[in-house]
């Protein structure tokens, strides 16, 4: 969708819609810790387009519907409706995944150390004091165990043991998001207008939102819609009986099926807005998503029954090591091919920001080049000055920060052109760094300082890159004015942690963090023992470089290079190389099956009706994406209502 330049921008900055992208905020970043730590139930802002922000938005719609009909003065504006949506969008990964990881991994050297682990010796001595929460009046052993019953939280104690590690991470992650939205805004026209990339996700939003200044949304009044829709519905309706009766039968959302043996098994899911979003991902994207996931079966299973590849895992990496290395050797070639087509591009954005009476129109982006080019340098120096000052050398941050970066700005790139619902990365930056030098080249302080950065790089999900992407995208595409647009995304950022923060502290000082329903906090094997216990090994056992993984990171950048070579150079080649970028991701298991469904349909709607059936028969597959968020939604009502503590998590996310 194009905007017509000579139409005035609609403003979306107003105080209603902020008031209003302000409370989801506040709600969403209440509710998703609440959702699988307390009361049991589906994980709400897992995907870069979750269930929870999809249910916020449908009842925000409806709601602003009947304001149409009989407040029309109190009705939001298209405009509105996506500033809260963009606000909403930009917070989905910091309730759990960041706030929970950084609350998690520095709260635990001082709690778990024991003479046993030796943890005294090896570890803290090199950990930076300042980004540790002491545990000055047992602040970190109520932090874990919870107070005794009825005794209230020592806020004033804990401001002592908290204030000067919150403020040092979150100028740190601050900082972080400030970059990754420089380069969003940097990139955003090669994105958008040079390359066209699909943004599938935004499908639903622009439908739902766009053409519907007078009323209820069109799509709402279309059968084909409810069609879709009904599927997802009936199966929540169905199982929300048994919630309450178990003798009834459920319908189940995952069947795993078991191959040959020593093969990985093929998870069959009904994982409806998979099959919803990759409707509108390009065919080709699509095929090769799903037959790159067959080859990287048969590879896995071919290693497992020979006893071939990597025997040796690292550290929040989940699939098998041979193709996770192979993966992101593939991974770091996609992105680094995309800087090369975006380098004319990139050289008019860093000329404009020298240049500001040049030709090139930045008046559509969130920010000029000039605050983005600029505030990504003065980002990336703090970065890199704040990882030395945490104990790694130069270099060793150098690296770290360059992969980070290289991360997010893979898994953006691959989810606004495929589609995909929900991704990570093959291998995290630690993982990089030391396979690529060898922990026997850092020094200690670097090794528990790449460490200690697991508590914001460890399980990358949900990111901000992403989101603000996905917001960049509906804010010039929709025509909205780019006046306060990045303020209210500053906003969202800046509110959705400071409520995290205090909800999630308060939560653990009154139930103890080591009862929460998650493994992130578990006292055996959470995130921080898993984080601090690879530090110990690694000081204690230095290596050189690890010749294999790096080996196999060196074939899969070759055959992406070859890939990319026949997309680009022969029209008939069917394979497109984001396939093998994402083959060796576990959460492309969950989503295969999914992705080849949508890809079968699309193929037969094209072949027998054409660019006119397509069409028409989009409304249905937004229909399976709406029923599962209003599915998703209702069911969690359900568990917060009858069953706290004991929910119900349809699939995972």
């Amino acid at each position: 969708m194009t905007t017509d330049p000579t139409k005035q921008e609609a403003t979306g900055l107003t105080l209603r819609s902020l008031l209003t992208g302000c409370a989801l905020v506040v709600l969403i970043s209440l509710g998703a810790p609440h959702s699988i730590w307390t009361f049991g139930s589906t994980e709400i802002t897992w995907s870069f387009f979750p269930a929870g922000v999809g249910f916020l938005l449908l009842c925000l719609i409806l709601v602003n519907t009947l304001l149409k009909q009989y407040i029309p003065a109190w009705a939001l504006n298209p405009a509105e409706l996506i500033m809260v949506l963009a606000m909403s969008l930009v917070i989905i990964g910091i309730p759990v995944f960041l706030t929970g990881y950084f609350l998690a991994i520095p709260t635990t050297p001082y709690y778990f150390a024991s003479a046993e682990n030796q943890w005294g010796e090896f570890v803290i001595p090199h950990l930076p004091a300042w980004l540790l929460p002491s545990n000055e009046g047992l602040a970190m052993t109520w932090f874990f165990e919870g107070l005794p019953p009825g005794e209230p939280i020592p806020w004033a104690t804990l401001f002592d043991a908290w204030t000067m590690p919150l403020f040092w991470w979150l100028s740190f992650i601050f900082t972080l998001f400030f970059a990754c939205f420089c380069i969003v805004v940097i990139l955003r026209k090669q994105w958008v207008e040079r390359e066209r990339l699909a943004y599938p996700l935004m499908e639903v939003p622009q439908t739902l939102v766009t053409d519907a200044a007078s009323g209820l949304p069109p799509i709402l009044r279309n059968k084909v819609f409810w069609v879709g829709a009904a599927i997802p519905l009936f199966i929540v309706f169905w199982n929300i009986i048994g919630y309450f009766f178990h003798f009834f039968p459920t319908i189940e959302w995952n069947y795993p099926i078991q191959t040959l043996r020593g093969f990985p098994p093929i998870n069959i899911r009904l994982y409806f807005p998979v099959i919803g979003f990759m409707y509108f991902a390009n065919l080709n994207v699509s095929f090769s998503i799903w037959v790159f996931f067959v080859l990287t079966l048969v590879e896995e299973g071919l290693f497992n029954r020979f006893g071939l590849g990597v025997t040796e895992a690292d550290k929040f990496v989940w699939g098998l090591p041979s193709t996770s290395w192979q993966c992101w050797g593939a991974f770091v070639t996609l992105v680094v091919w995309g800087l090369w087509v975006a380098r004319d591009h990139i050289k008019d954005v860093f000329r404009k920001a020298w240049n500001t009476d040049l030709p090139i129109d930045d008046s559509r982006e969130m920010m000029s080049y000039r605050a983005s080019v600029v505030g990504l340098v003065i980002s990336t120096v703090y970065m890199l000055v704040w990882l030395n000052k945490a104990g790694m050398e130069w270099w060793v941050a150098s690296s770290f920060l360059a992969f980070v970066l290289i991360a997010y700005l893979g898994i953006t790139r691959l989810v606004i052109q495929t589609g995909i619902y929900y991704l990570t990365t093959p291998v995290v930056s630690q993982a990089m760094t030391m396979m690529s030098f060898g922990t026997s080249a850092i020094s200690a302080p670097g090794l528990a300082a790449l460490g200690l950065c697991y508590s914001f790089f460890g399980d990358v999900q949900s990111i901000f890159m992403t989101s603000a992407a996905h917001a960049a995208k509906l804010q010039s595409s929709l025509g909205i004015a780019r006046r306060g647009f990045a303020l209210a995304i500053g906003l969202a950022v800046v509110l959705s942690f400071a409520v995290s923060l205090t909800n999630l502290i308060s939560m653990a000082y009154e139930q103890g963090a080591a009862n929460f329903n998650s493994w992130i906090f578990r006292v055996s094997s959470g995130a921080g023992m898993m984080a601090f216990g690879d530090v110990m090994a690694k000081i204690k056992t230095p290596a050189d470089f690890h010749a294999q993984k790096l080996g196999f990171f060196g074939i899969g950048a070759a055959a992406m290079s070859v890939l990319t070579f026949m997309q680009y150079r022969f029209s008939w080649w069917p394979l497109h190389p984001v396939g093998l970028a994402v083959s060796a991701i576990w959460m492309i298991r969950n989503q295969a099956v999914a992705i080849f469904i949508a890809w079968a349909a699309k193929s037969l709607i094209m072949r027998f009706g054409g660019i006119e059936l397509y069409r028409k028969a989009a409304p249905f597959f937004i229909g399976l994406i709406v029923g599962y968020f209003l599915g998703v939604g209702l069911s969690f009502i359900v568990d917060v209502v009858f069953f706290p503590g004991n929910g119900h998590a349809i699939m995972h996310g």
